[in-house]
């Protein structure tokens, strides 16, 4: 009996030691995440891609229970900020998308891509018509915003890029064909 008790109670220092050395190698909160983005800023290019997949690595390794805990504190945290710093916050991250190299941009865009291709058919008309659903209920000012933002970054692909663009957007019926492509369509009643 004592053995058991002796035995329960290495166990559970043990496990003790190895969570809290896990909670110390893995950031716990926004505040964590800014720090460590402000690190970013004097860094190369090579090595915040170094940095970035490191994030990601990190997150990779998490269960999905600390994924979804690690989510809902950073939401809290974006929540608390006030609306001028959370218009910041997307900026300066819309900025570190846009100043990305065209080769990083390429990869991230490939990972996503590999990312949705493993999710179930049903989260992916989920994903589809949750996307639908917010370009739908879009005031028609913000709709012409996002339009002319994404026919910029449309022309800051490179050739390879517009056409893998193309391509997966036709693949998934999210656009129409181009005019050479259209059949004579005679409504048939």
């Amino acid at each position: 009996m004592k053995t058991i008790l002796k035995t329960m109670i290495a166990a559970g220092i043990l496990t003790s030691f190895s969570l809290a050395a896990l909670a110390a190698d893995t950031p716990s909160s926004m505040q964590d995440h800014l720090q460590r983005m402000e690190r970013m800023k004097t860094m190369t290019p090579e090595q915040i891609a170094k940095e970035r997949e490191a994030m990601h690595e990190e997150m990779k390794n998490l269960t999905p229970e600390q994924r979804a805990e690690r989510r809902k504190a950073m939401r809290e945290e974006m929540e608390k900020m006030s609306p001028e710093e959370r218009k910041a916050m997307r900026e300066k991250m819309k900025n570190n998308w846009n100043n990305m190299p065209q080769e990083e941009r390429a990869d991230h865009r490939k990972k996503m891509r590999e990312h949705f291709e493993k999710m179930s058919p049903e989260e992916r008309k989920a994903m589809r018509e949750k996307m639908k659903d917010e370009r739908g209920n879009m005031p028609s000012e913000k709709r012409a915003e996002r339009r002319k933002e994404m026919r910029e970054r449309f022309e800051k692909m490179s050739p390879e890029e517009r056409e893998n663009f193309k391509r997966d957007m036709k693949k998934h019926g999210d656009m129409p064909p181009a005019e050479h492509e259209k059949k004579d369509s005679k409504v048939v009643k």
